[in-house]
């Protein structure tokens, strides 16, 4: 599981939908001041921190050099948005972030660079029928359910059954190829969207055979090579 904290004003910089955020494996934690980021990191292991000059509390350079000499930290990325100013301009000479960017950002940009500190595998958007078997549910017969998206390391699946954090689930399902994948994972997210009956359920894959991974990197990585950028 990766965590990002981000500040909650650059919320808005990314699509609701097919996000890499949304992935089983992605936490996400908002913050409103430079303060709780540092606080969160002190709590508990973050990844990453997508923060802004203009969040209140410490400054941007006071919250990095915080987060610098700390020895169970200093391997934490930053990343900080700024404004097209003289004075912001300044302040990136002393500010030690991993990377800064400029408003106005691009939304892909920023999750491309996102991605690369957080070394996560590329996933497609890939909308098919999964056969789900849960132990003590559905009389022990799978039920179809609908996928949102995929990556070697999990999926996002939709459904209108009521299924709990830490539910262990067996997933058999073909990839557009053909590949008949089999395997077993873990619901770690839960969302409801605006309006809708149907669920939203995070899976990361616990136990899927070497292959099956093979075969989804394999097609995931082509999707993206063929995506006009």
């Amino acid at each position: 599981m990766k965590k990002v904290i981000l500040a909650k004003s650059l919320a808005g910089l990314f699509p609701k939908k097919d996000s890499f955020l949304e992935r089983a494996d992605i936490k996400v934690v908002e913050v409103t001041t430079n303060d709780d980021a540092l606080r969160v990191c002190l709590r508990e292991p973050v990844d990453l921190i997508v923060t802004s000059f203009d969040l209140s509390g410490m400054t941007c350079e006071q919250l990095v050099e915080s987060v610098r000499s700390n020895v169970k930290l200093k391997q934490v990325s930053i990343i900080v948005i700024c404004q097209d100013t003289l004075a912001h301009r300044e302040r990136i000479k002393h500010c030690k972030a991993n990377a800064v960017l400029i408003m106005p950002v691009n939304p892909a940009a920023l999750l491309l660079k996102m991605q690369q500190f957080l070394n996560v595998a590329p996933r497609m958007v890939y909308r098919a029928m999964i056969a789900v078997a849960i132990e003590g549910k559905f009389q022990g017969q799978p039920l179809p359910f609908w996928t949102e998206n995929i990556s070697e390391s999990g999926m996002l699946i939709q459904t209108e059954e009521p299924l709990a954090k830490g539910t262990g689930v067996f997933l058999s399902f073909f990839l557009h190829d053909g590949t008949h994948v089999t395997g077993y994972g873990e619901i770690v997210r839960d969302q409801q969207p605006v309006d809708s009956k149907m669920r939203l359920y995070g899976v990361r894959f616990t136990n899927i055979d070497e292959s099956s991974k093979a075969a989804l990197r394999t097609v995931v990585t082509r999707k993206r090579s063929s995506t006009p950028s």
